[in-house]
């Protein structure tokens, strides 16, 4: 190769990886899909735990220098494909960060918001659209209002928006991902993931599932209150594997994983449960 031309290839990928290295970690990197590499290797000897639909069904040991391919990367551990069934290995048992480092993402566009002016139905609560990307809920007694959309939902789904909302007895924000009928009480069948901030001060999200419309709790997790204040919310939902992932104000907060997930969804819906809501800046987009 020509020496200048070698030149000019080092520095462009140098100055596209300038300052990644000490910085990368395993939590940016899960939240980075573009840069996940397609295989991995195993640098020391480790356990491999094995999954059969969700459930822990035993583990194999791992050599050094066995390749893997990734399918997903979370803060505590890496999903791989192991002889047509998945299986978990710690992430520093592995190379993943220094091959991540290896693959340069193609500049993003922008993800697109909902335009709350566009197709969006609000047959419960009090509604005011502040402006195209924020809308506000005003009836503070409201048990379960809802403001959805039609948005078909399948494969690896991203939701993320900004929510905020008072205190009181019961008082919860909603949203309803993979719903099958946005317009029923509780969106007919889907997930329900609700942040919560009783009169007490105890905050905390939860994860429901709903079948036959009605919703049954999986999980919860302890959260800093936010009385009144923005709440940044990421919720990552895969419906080959189950698992949902929540991340609130940057942090991890964990997941659940669905041994029967629900594959697909017609319908996108907000709600309130005895509390005046505002949302904003909401994308829901399916990713690689």
């Amino acid at each position: 190769m020509n020496l200048r031309i070698w030149l000019l290839t080092f520095v462009a990928f140098a100055l596209a990886t300038q300052g990644l290295g000490a910085e990368l970690t395993i939590e940016q990197l899960a939240a980075d899909d573009k840069r996940w590499p397609k295989e991995i290797q195993l640098t020391r000897p480790t356990t491999l735990q094995m999954y059969d639909n969700g459930k822990e069904s035993g583990s194999v040991s791992g050599t050094i220098g066995m390749r893997l391919r990734l399918t997903r990367v979370e803060a505590t551990r890496l999903i791989v494909e192991l002889g047509g069934a998945l299986a978990s290995v710690p992430p520093s048992s592995t190379d993943v960060l220094s091959r991540a480092l290896a693959v340069i993402p193609p500049t993003p566009s922008a993800p697109t918001r909902q335009n709350f002016r566009s197709d969006w139905k609000m047959p419960r609560g009090q509604w005011t659209v502040i402006n195209d990307f924020e809308i506000e809920q005003r009836d503070g007694k409201d048990t379960v209002s809802n403001a959805f959309k039609s948005i078909p939902q399948s494969g690896r789904m991203e939701y993320r928006l900004s929510q905020k909302y008072l205190a009181g007895p019961s008082a919860c924000t909603t949203i309803y991902i993979m719903c099958a009928a946005g317009e029923k009480w509780e969106r007919g069948a889907g997930y329900l993931i609700a942040d919560a901030l009783n009169e007490k001060g105890r905050a905390e999200v939860a994860i429901y599932k709903i079948v036959r419309n009605a919703p049954r709790r999986v999980k919860s997790f302890t959260v800093d209150p936010a009385n009144g204040q923005w709440i940044d919310l990421r919720i990552l939902y895969d419906a080959g594997t189950g698992l949902i992932e929540i991340t609130r104000n940057g942090r991890v907060l964990g997941s659940w994983n669905d041994p029967e997930p629900i594959k697909t969804g017609e319908d996108f819906s907000l709600g309130t449960c005895r509390t005046v809501a505002s949302f904003k800046d909401l994308i829901v987009r399916p990713i690689r």
